[in-house]
């Protein structure tokens, strides 16, 4: 897993990291091929980004001119991810434990895709700093910001998809614009949207929600039964979003299975240590979670666990259920430097 560190406008956070790249070798050449109605719909997306979130479009553009990449064509790769074609099984949750805040996630995707994961520190100017795990080049798919609001997405399966912000771009500007659970979910209610997705939002107040949206509607889920927890995995729940769910079978991926176990775990456990309970429920100590078979090629590629009262950070980069988790403390010196 990389770790890079970005600070600057956008254009200049974007170029370095392009340049970076560049100069170890890395060629978009060799990994971007777009069909015409790829490169379409990626363009319409550009154009609606422009409208709603123009900062992340200049660091689109710095990466593509630092890579030496025509930077439509880099925008369009990046826009076309998770519309079709993707798979993703992970698991969100978050829970509250006596005064303790806890956000976790497993980020669950095929194999291949590890030799690409970073976990970037961002210092953007006109922007919250953040910490955000990755995939994907730009776009982030969990993290947690200076002001104790964590953000992190699961994939929902879906047949349709209209321009706009893929769950990519969305995660990243929930961390860069939004102090609060409600400031992100007023945020999200604004973006054009363009994939399938569960966004899973917890604070440092112990508001936390999970919002169910793709590009024909949006629903927001909270704690019901008088519970301190909410969890998310592949699959859509509120009665108005489940018509847009098109997992092939129930239990796609194990959905079903993984957020039942979290379920019973968060319920039933007695453990007081509630970073260490995080991190046995995503390590599969709880029951399944991170142990699919081989021959699927297809792994937990990182596990992030945060206590959002004081911000301490644990991440294993790798399976879990084979990675030791380690404290993570770039956000906390990040912090001290602006102070």
């Amino acid at each position: 897993m990389y770790h890079p560190r970005l600070q600057g406008n956008h254009f200049e956070m974007g170029y370095k990291y392009g340049s970076l790249m560049y100069k170890k070798g890395g060629r978009f050449e060799s990994v971007i091929s777009l069909s015409k109605e790829q490169l379409e719909f990626g363009v319409e997306s550009l154009a609606a980004c422009k409208a709603c979130y123009p900062e992340i479009t200049e660091e689109i553009r710095g990466m593509a001119e630092g890579a030496r990449y025509p930077f439509e064509s880099f925008a369009a790769f990046l826009f076309n991810m998770g519309v079709v074609g993707d798979a993703y099984g992970c698991t969100c949750f978050c829970f509250q434990r006596g005064n303790d805040i806890v956000f976790a996630r497993n980020h669950d995707m095929f194999s291949d895709y590890k030799k690409t994961t970073e976990s970037c520190l961002y210092r953007p100017s006109g922007g919250y700093t953040f910490l955000g795990q990755g995939d994907a080049l730009i776009g982030k798919e969990d993290g947690v910001n200076e002001h104790g609001l964590a953000v992190g997405m699961t994939f929902v399966a879906s047949t349709r998809a209209k321009p706009g912000l893929n769950f990519l771009f969305i995660v990243r500007c929930l961390l860069e614009k939004a102090r609060t659970a409600d400031e992100a979910i007023g945020l999200l209610r604004s973006l054009p949207i363009s994939t399938a997705q569960n966004i899973v939002l917890a604070d440092k107040t112990g508001d936390m929600a999970v919002v169910e949206c793709c590009s024909q509607g949006i629903a927001v889920r909270r704690p019901v039964n008088g519970e301190n927890f909410i969890i998310a995995t592949n699959q859509f729940i509120d009665a108005s979003m489940t018509s847009w769910d098109h997992r092939p079978v129930p239990d796609w991926y194990s959905t079903q299975t993984r957020y039942r176990n979290v379920y019973q775990s968060l319920l039933e456990s007695a453990t007081a240590d509630s970073l260490q309970l995080a991190q046995d429920i995503l390590s599969g100590k709880c029951g399944f979670m991170c142990q699919y078979k081989k021959e699927l090629r297809f792994d937990s590629l990182w596990s992030f666990v945060v206590r959002l009262n004081d911000l301490e950070i644990r991440r294993a980069e790798g399976n879990p259920g084979k990675t030791k988790f380690v404290n993570d403390t770039r956000l906390d010196w990040a912090m001290e430097k602006s102070g």
